[in-house]
């Protein structure tokens, strides 16, 4: 092999690597800004692992009376519209209170991921529980419970989440878990703008 030909592979090497960690380094600076959002309460919201398993809990006080929080977090087939992270929110199908529904997802700059999701509403307990039902990286499952302000006009948002990663992923926890974190508020944004423009 000829000295150009070295020192040309060598250069690509260098700028993928540099790549790579430039990649690595915004990646994590755009999940810490997610940490302080002013979305969460944060003394009732938490993220802890376990091998391959995570659990979140995130609570928001959204300004907005129940009902109208409920009825228009159940409306998840029109979550592309009002969500950034959320890419395709396709209906397949509904049976009573059960939608199974085909979404793209993205967090952070990370990679789009695909699922295919189950929502149930349980309107006595004011509560949409959630499930994949095929996913690639990730198995998850939780819930969204709506609980009244005492004087009716304002909501708290309580969301359980568990994943359990079916592969190896490459990306540091903290990133992961500002993907979470991104993902939620701006699901509450998207619900409080939704619910401002239908007023």
């Amino acid at each position: 092999m000829n000295k150009k030909v070295v020192i040309g592979i060598v250069v690509i090497v260098v700028v993928v690597v540099a790549g790579a960690v430039g990649y690595f380094l915004n990646l994590r600076a755009e999940a810490a800004k997610w940490k302080e959002a002013k979305e969460f309460v944060k003394e009732e919201s938490s993220i802890t692992k376990e091998g391959v398993v995570t659990k979140a809990r995130f609570v928001s006080i959204i300004d907005a009376p129940m009902e109208k929080v409920e009825d228009a977090m159940w409306k998840v087939e029109d979550g592309s519209q009002w969500i950034d992270n959320v890419k395709l929110s396709e209906l397949v199908e509904q049976k009573g209170e059960t939608k199974v529904l085909k979404m793209q997802i993205q967090a952070l700059k990370l990679p789009i991921q695909h699922y295919t999701m189950e929502f149930t509403r349980h309107p006595g307990e004011h509560r949409i529980t959630f499930k994949t039902l095929a996913a690639q990286a990730q198995d998850v499952e939780g819930s969204y419970r709506f609980e009244p302000s005492p004087d009716g006009k304002r909501t708290r948002l309580v969301y359980d989440f568990t994943s359990r990663d079916k592969i190896q992923v490459p990306f540091p926890q903290d990133v992961l878990e500002g993907a979470m974190r991104e993902t939620f508020v701006k699901s509450v944004r998207g619900i409080t703008k939704s619910l401002a423009q239908a007023k």
